[in-house]
């Protein structure tokens, strides 16, 4: 039942017949479906979409369009956020120099050049870290409120600041199951790691 269809129902009883247990029902429906409405959802769909979302899209940087393999990673980056999984299709064209890889995907699926260095950049030394959680509802609604001025409104975790946007998009690719690592050095990204040892990472935001 939707949100409106069991307000509407509810206030109809309450300019009406008054009936009191069904309005207590009711009210009791309403919570649930608000609550459902408003928590943070992760599907398939969800993470493919977002992988595509997190890839770059400027054409003068190609190599960050696609994707790039460190080990059994599939690096998805454009600079400001990044996630490194296991995924088997990767919606994007793979990045490499190696002919014979090319050959065995299909030329026309790769993007000839060098991708970043995602063992400099993915291998973290958690001494520098601290472990956070995240209130991932808490996420979700700011996102729906800000996200079409994210620039201008940047989440706060512990007195540092996040594109909500991109932030969203890591955690969509890597769900909700996870443990996340912040440093007290600003200039440090903040780590989010699953269950299956996929790994993110969300730049933080200088606001003056």
């Amino acid at each position: 039942m939707k949100l409106e269809t069991i307000y509407n129902d509810l206030v109809d009883i309450m300019n009406n017949d008054m009936d009191f247990m069904k309005a207590i029902k009711l009210k009791d429906k309403l919570e649930q479906a608000i609550r459902e409405e408003t928590c943070y959802k992760t599907t398939s769909k969800t993470r493919v979409n977002a992988i595509k979302r997190i890839a770059s899209k400027y054409n003068d940087r190609p190599a960050l369009t696609g994707y790039g393999i460190y080990k059994d990673y599939k690096c998805i980056t454009d600079s400001y956020h990044l996630v490194a999984i296991h995924e088997e299709n990767v919606p994007l064209k793979l990045v490499t120099t190696d002919k014979e890889l090319a050959d065995k995907v299909g030329k026309e699926n790769c993007i000839y050049g060098t991708y970043p260095n995602m063992e400099h950049i993915i291998n973290f030394d958690k001494q520098y870290y601290n472990e956070i959680t995240l209130d991932y509802d808490d996420i979700m609604q700011y996102y729906k409120l800000h996200r079409k001025n994210a620039e201008n409104e940047p989440y706060e975790i512990n007195g540092q600041y996040y594109n909500i946007i991109f932030l969203k998009n890591v955690i969509d690719v890597l769900g909700t199951d996870l443990t996340i690592y912040q440093s007290d050095d600003y200039y440090r990204p903040m780590y989010l790691v699953n269950k299956d040892n996929e790994l993110g990472l969300v730049l933080g935001i200088r606001k003056y």
